[in-house]
């Protein structure tokens, strides 16, 4: 059963929570602010407190997580099968 999940199908909360698996004690204590000096964000209106949350697992958005590791971590591979729908790159985000 648990080969079949990791190779079938997967929607953005099993990505989200695939994902923070690989980098959940990777993820520097600084990634929040970095992915927010980098412009990312600006969509929210405290973005410190949501990104954060995201950072936590609180709240499980498959593109803040991704931003997290992109602007805190970019010497981390995301797995393709772990981006979000229609993102071919991390840089697409």
């Amino acid at each position: 059963m648990l080969e079949e999940f990791i190779n079938g199908p997967l929607d953005e909360k099993e990505k989200y929570y695939l994902l923070m698996a690989l980098v959940c004690g990777k993820l520097p204590h600084y990634a929040v602010d970095n992915t927010i000096r980098a412009g990312y964000g600006s969509q929210y209106k405290n973005a410190a407190v949501r990104l954060g949350n995201v950072k936590l697992g609180k709240v499980p958005d498959l593109h803040d997580l991704c931003a997290l590791v992109r602007y805190s971590m970019p010497d981390f591979d995301v797995p393709g099968r772990l981006l979000p729908a229609g993102t071919f790159t991390l840089s697409a985000l």
